[in-house]
């Protein structure tokens, strides 16, 4: 993608195709591991919610 659009990253020559693409590694690694974090974080609050759900219906039984 970087050849076809022809970004280049600090220098104009070979060299800033290879920074480009390191970067642009870096910033997908980066984005990636957010949303990691907030689809754990997401599983957490689905799974003590249904936790809290269970327990009401036990208390409401009783």
């Amino acid at each position: 993608m970087l050849v076809i659009t022809g970004f280049k990253l600090i220098f104009n020559d070979w060299r800033g195709y290879l920074i480009a693409g390191f970067s642009l590694v870096w910033i997908a690694n980066i984005y990636m591991s957010l949303f990691a974090l907030i689809r754990v974080d997401l599983k957490k609050v689905k799974f003590e919610a249904n936790i809290k759900e269970v327990e009401h219906k036990r208390a409401a039984e009783e």
